[in-house]
């Protein structure tokens, strides 16, 4: 036990990591040498003050998920007795001169009692993790886009302290403004459906004495304070931290459309309806479930990559997800039309082609595609090849400010000629195109009874698609 509170700095001023100490009121009575330095702050500044009036949250990130997350966990050591390390939170320091520098931390917070048993002071040692998370941004900010397209929202889920962390799309979901809902998970237990809550808690308490890596799927309804009722479903998996403790990461999926679709199917079924009516509502609802289930195979591969390091690896990874996403666009469109047999390739490949496009705002990619309907069979491999040559071409330096042209056109002939004008490849880009891309384009080229070649033109590689619009007999 600690007896000399008025020691602290000298205890402490030795010791090569960052501590600070605070007493059971959150009062800060004592920090390392090696604390001041990581925070810009004397023992001056913050000795006698509560931590969260020293370290005041950012004005500017109000309503964010990361606000009040360190007052969750050091409350939680306060009323347990103990320890708790924090998964990365964000936590911008003040500066001298006014404004916050932008900071990421992994905390670890450690009680210390009294003889009575009872809790005198907490002992952190915040990690300093702001360079490995700006280097994981790009990455992230791929990850936000797949999950804003695929309509996906993220989550993380700490069940012993009940800390929730979320993307604003989940507050939406729930029915609260952004961070509205605060840091724990407990308003928006309310607002599940009460039939449906027992069976959510029975999975997150089995996931509690499950191993790392343990994959969880759930479905349940939200009411909202309009009455309204939402359908979620839900996938996440468990990550231990290095003492072991569980936290949950995955994803929700607002499904409602598809519950709607399937009373309406059930309806016209037993109306008997016309018959090609139940057809077309039928596909329609296959089309929209193929989606949902790529989708959650592209979260899931989302997942798994944030863990890689190797380049190759990652590379790979994202090469196969992109491969998945230009399937789930094409079921998309079907879903979200009158009809559910064929696509309008033009406004299709116009999207695709901004999908892959929108990480790199730098590259011009010009589609030039006449109007077309296609049908379901031939606009998938379509879809794929164009996403395999695009993405090789976004991989080139872009020469003399040229843009990337994807054009689809009919010829005299009748038939039909995808091309994607870009820059030369380099001869390591080359390699890999034949060992991998290419033996995939031709694939997807004989599926629509077409052949693939590359030209080498002035411009740089001009890579053609030539096929049937029909498929033969």
């Amino acid at each position: 036990m600690l007896k000399h509170p008025t020691n602290f700095a000298a205890i402490l001023s030795g010791m090569p990591q960052p501590y600070l100490v605070l007493d059971a009121a959150l009062t800060i009575v004592g920090a390392s040498k090696a604390y001041l330095a990581l925070t810009e702050r004397s023992l001056e500044d913050i000795v006698g003050r509560n931590i969260l009036e020293a370290f005041p949250e950012n004005p500017d990130e109000t309503g964010t998920v990361e606000q009040g997350t360190l007052a969750v966990s050091l409350r939680h050591v306060i009323e347990t007795g103990q320890p708790h390390e924090m998964a990365v939170i964000q936590y911008d320091i003040p500066q001298p001169g006014g404004g916050f520098a932008q900071r990421f931390w992994t905390p670890v917070h450690t009680p210390v009692a009294g003889e009575d048993g009872q809790i005198e002071y907490i002992i952190q040692n915040p990690m300093d993790v702001t360079e490995s998370v700006l280097k994981g941004r790009e990455a992230d900010a791929r990850l936000r886009v797949a999950l804003h397209a695929a309509d996906l929202a993220s989550w993380e889920y700490e069940p012993e302290i009940d800390l929730w962390r979320r993307s604003h799309s989940v507050d939406e979901m729930f029915g609260f403004q952004p961070g509205e809902g605060g840091p724990v998970a407990a308003p928006f237990f309310a607002r599940m459906h009460p039939d449906d809550l027992p069976g959510v808690m029975e999975i997150l308490r089995s996931m509690m004495e499950c191993p790392d890596k343990t994959v969880m799927t759930f479905n349940y309804r939200i009411i909202l304070p309009s009455a309204e009722v939402k359908y979620v479903a839900s996938r996440g998996e468990v990550l231990r931290t290095s003492t072991g403790k569980v936290r949950m990461i995955g994803v929700l999926m607002d499904v409602t459309a598809d519950r709607v679709r399937e009373a309406e199917l059930e309806k016209a079924v037993e109306a008997q309806g016309e018959l090609l009516a139940q057809k077309e509502l039928l596909l329609a609802e296959v089309n929209h479930r193929v989606k949902n289930s790529l989708q959650l195979v592209v979260s899931t591969l989302r997942l798994q990559a944030r863990r890689l390091e190797e380049p190759a690896i990652i590379e790979a990874f994202e090469r196969a997800i992109s491969r998945v996403r230009a399937i789930v666009s094409v079921h998309e469109r079907l879903y979200r039309t009158t009809n559910s047999l064929t696509v309008d390739i033009a406004d299709h490949l116009r999207n695709l082609c901004l999908d892959l496009a929108g990480d790199q705002p730098e590259r011009r990619v010009v589609v030039e595609v006449e109007s077309m309907e296609m049908p379901t069979e031939r606009a998938i491999p379509l879809s794929v090849i164009v996403n395999e040559l695009l993405a090789d071409s976004l991989k080139e330096p872009a020469r003399g400010g040229k843009p990337i042209v994807v054009s689809l056109k009919h010829l005299p002939d009748g038939k039909l000629e995808l091309a994607v004008q870009g820059p030369t490849r380099s001869a390591t880009q080359a390699v890999s195109q034949t060992e991998l891309g290419m033996k995939l384009v031709n694939t997807m080229a004989a599926q629509i009874d077409g052949v693939f070649r590359e030209e080498r033109t002035a411009e740089g590689t001009r890579a053609v698609v030539l096929f049937p619009k029909d498929a033969s007999a």
